[in-house]
């Protein structure tokens, strides 16, 4: 059996998934949920993870959640032990794909954030209706209360292809998803081995972590 890592987005913490790390230890799933610096920027980010994911002992499956999913890509390079990616409404991007490209076309995450002073923050009032779409209010004022700041000019990326170009990977495109676009998420979905979808926001964890469950309890458990 698998240990299965879970990388959160940009401006959350691994709170966000209390719900799936309950639910995969109902079946006998061990997790990790990290949290990272952010205002370190991408590469200390991915060095955090990595360096997590080489101290387990035996195989990881290793979930990146938006903005996790540049985390993951970078972070699980030279980690040999991880066996599958999964990247959730993720970041999945290829060397020289552009950001902006695939927030294009619709709403997204930086309509509800703001710069200040040196940070991007989020905006309590316009959050909501962009991250957690389909989530309980209690849900929605835990997030509220507990997302930290991110870099208003975040560091460059790692050099490197990303790990997902030697790793099998899921890519799960969230329907609902008004932080990044689904139509973006397609694109970059293309990259992945294996592609699903649910009906589902941005925050899967907190409106149906029952389905995350299901994904990687069954990945974890191997062919």
């Amino acid at each position: 059996m698998a240990t299965v890592v879970l990388v959160h987005g940009a401006w959350h913490g691994p709170w966000c998934f209390a719900k799936v790390i309950d639910g995969l230890a109902a079946r006998g799933v061990d997790t990790v949920a990290p949290e990272l610096p952010l205002l370190g920027g991408l590469g200390a980010d991915a060095e955090l993870v990595a360096g997590l994911v080489t101290g387990i002992d035996g195989p990881v499956v290793l979930l990146g959640h938006s903005y996790g999913g540049q985390v993951i890509s970078a972070g699980a390079v030279h980690a040999p032990n991880v066996t599958h990616l999964v990247y959730l409404c993720a970041l999945m991007l290829d060397e020289g794909e552009s950001l902006r490209d695939i927030m294009a076309g619709g709403p997204n995450a930086y309509d509800a954030v703001k710069l200040d002073g040196d940070h991007r923050v989020v905006i309590p009032e316009l959050a909501p209706a962009t991250f957690y779409g389909d989530c309980s209010q209690d849900d929605i004022d835990l997030a509220l209360r507990s997302c930290r700041p991110m870099p208003a000019s975040p560091a460059p990326a790692p050099g490197g292809a990303p790990a997902w170009k030697s790793i099998p990977s899921t890519y799960v495109v969230c329907e609902q998803d008004k932080a990044i676009p689904p139509e973006g998420q397609r694109h970059l979905a293309r990259h992945a081995t294996n592609v699903i979808s649910w009906d589902v926001s941005h925050s899967p964890f907190f409106s149906r972590p029952d389905l995350m469950v299901d994904l990687l309890a069954d990945l974890a458990s191997g062919p």
